[in-house]
């Protein structure tokens, strides 16, 4: 068993013959830092798993100030979940922040062999779950820890990440300013 069966089986059980018959399906990509997999105001056909690198989710606004919605590191799902299901443009944007490995699969298709494949229907219906209780959980640490454990939470959720992303993309992510996490650091990396 691959490492990524493994990982997709403990979300939820996948035969030998279900995780093929979705690897078939998907397409192996790499990305560069930097690139825009989905911008704002299209209409997206794939979602993506990252198998390695960090992502981000973002949307502007009306002054064309970006904010993250979310940071996607290794083995996760990016996607413009509310657009793929409505076939409107989407209000975000995706992009690779750092050199990403991904599987990509068109949504389409991923939702016709949810139809005729309980076990990757299951997965899939899973795999939501988990996303969404994430973003629940994300939710919650924005409105009630303060940015200091916030930033503690999101370094133990992906290790590194101050050496893999900028630092204003970290503050946008934890809503505050550049100048905040530096001082955030300061203290932190003073004791």
């Amino acid at each position: 068993m691959t490492p990524l069966h493994k990982f997709m089986n403990n979300i939820s059980p996948l035969s030998e013959v279900s995780y093929n018959a979705f690897m078939e399906k998907c397409e192996d990509t790499k990305y560069k830092a930097g690139t825009v997999l989905v911008e704002i105001g299209s209409t997206p056909e794939n979602l993506y798993f990252i198998k390695k690198g960090v992502s981000r989710s973002y949307s502007l606004s009306e002054k064309g100030v970006e904010y993250i919605r979310s940071l996607i590191s290794t083995y996760n799902i990016l996607a413009c979940t509310e657009s793929l299901i409505t076939k409107e443009p989407t209000k975000i944007a995706l992009q690779c922040l750092t050199d990403c490995e991904a599987l990509e699969i068109n949504y389409d298709t991923l939702m016709e062999m949810c139809k005729s494949n309980n076990e990757i229907s299951a997965w899939y219906t899973r795999t939501v779950e988990l996303h969404y209780g994430h973003l629940q959980k994300t939710n919650d640490e924005l409105l009630t820890l303060n940015a200091t454990d916030r930033y503690l939470k999101l370094q133990k959720r992906i290790p590194n990440i101050d050496n893999m992303i900028n630092q204003y993309h970290i503050a946008s992510k934890l809503g505050i300013t550049p100048i905040q996490l530096s001082r955030i650091r300061k203290k932190l990396y003073s004791r």
